[in-house]
C-alpha cells in the first residue's frame, strides 16, 4: 500500500510540477540575437542544420529556435524542436512585407488567420493566352494533415490559439500598432505593387513571410498550441524600406509576451 501511495503521490507531484517549455522561433540571426540574449545562461544545441539555445525567460523555460529561411527549413526545424523539447506552446516571430495600405513599417501583424500564399493551381490555358495570376486557384492540399487515426483532416487556413492571441494583445508596445491580421506565407519576396495588391484582394493579407503557415500546420498536426507574430519590416506601398530594427522590436515584443503567457 505505502509503494502505490508514493507511486501515487510522486504521478501528481509531476502533474505539479511541470512547466511549459516555450518554442519560439526566427529565421534569421538579427530574428533571433535579442530573444538569445534575453536567455538566462543560454545552452546552444545543433541539430543538422538547425540552431536551438536552452535558457530561461523569466520563470519560463524557453527553447530559441533559428529555423532557417522558407517554408521546408521552418517545417523541418520546428518538427525537430518538437521531439526534441516537447513544448507546450510554439511561437513564430520575425519580420513580414506590408500588404496593408493601411499599415506601416514597425507595425505588428498578430496572426489571426494564416495562408500558404504559395499554394495555388491553374486551369488549362492555350499557347498564346498569357499567364494571369488573377486566374490561380487556391491549391489547398498542401495545407491536408492525418488525425491521430489517420483520416484526412482538410484545412483551408491555420490560425493562432485564442487564448494566447488573447494575451498577445495586452502587451504594450511603442513603435506601431498591433493588429490582428492574415499572415500570407509564400517562398517569395514581392516587390510589385500590382502583385502585392492583386495577393491582398485575394486572400486578405496584411503581410507576407516565408515560414507561418508551415510552422503552424507542424504544429496543428502535433496539437500543440501555436501563436504568429510578425512585424512589418518594410511597405512598399508606403515607399518604407526594410528597417533591421523592426526584428528587435519584434522580439522584444515577443519577450513580453512570454512573460505573461500563464
Amino acid at each position: 500500500m505505502k509503494k502505490i501511495l508514493l507511486g501515487v503521490f510522486f504521478i501528481l507531484s509531476s502533474i505539479v510540477f511541470t512547466k511549459d517549455t516555450i518554442l519560439v522561433q526566427g529565421a534569421m540571426d538579427i530574428e533571433v540575437d535579442t530573444l538569445v540574449q534575453a536567455l538566462e545562461k543560454p545552452q546552444k544545441e545543433q541539430v543538422g542544420a538547425w540552431t536551438f539555445w536552452k535558457g530561461k525567460i523569466g520563470d519560463k523555460d524557453v527553447i530559441v529556435s533559428r529555423t532557417e529561411v522558407g517554408i521546408a527549413n521552418a517545417a523541418a526545424s520546428t518538427t525537430i524542436g518538437i521531439l526534441k523539447y516537447s513544448p507546450t506552446v510554439i511561437i513564430n516571430q520575425g519580420t513580414a512585407g506590408g500588404h496593408d495600405p493601411k499599415l506601416h513599417a514597425a507595425d505588428i501583424v498578430l496572426a489571426k488567420k494564416i495562408i500558404n500564399m504559395g499554394a495555388f493551381r491553374t486551369e488549362p490555358k492555350e499557347y498564346g493566352i498569357p499567364s494571369d495570376q488573377k486566374d490561380f486557384l487556391f491549391f489547398d492540399v498542401v495545407q491536408r494533415i492525418r488525425d491521430k487515426e489517420g483520416n484526412k483532416v482538410e484545412n483551408e487556413s491555420f490560425s493562432s490559439d485564442s487564448k494566447l492571441m488573447e494575451i498577445a494583445k495586452k502587451i504594450n508596445y511603442k513603435h506601431g500598432k498591433v493588429v490582428e491580421g492574415t499572415i500570407g506565407t509564400a517562398d517569395q519576396w514581392n516587390r510589385e505593387l500590382e502583385r502585392i495588391k492583386s495577393l491582398h484582394e485575394k486572400y486578405g493579407t496584411a503581410a507576407e513571410e516565408m515560414e507561418t503557415s508551415s510552422v503552424a500546420l507542424v504544429a496543428k498536426a502535433f496539437d500543440i498550441p501555436f501563436m504568429g507574430i510578425r512585424v512589418l519590416s518594410n511597405s512598399e506601398h508606403n515607399k518604407e524600406d526594410f528597417n533591421p530594427d523592426t526584428a528587435v522590436w519584434c522580439q522584444e515584443f515577443t519577450i513580453d509576451f512570454i512573460k505573461n503567457i500563464k
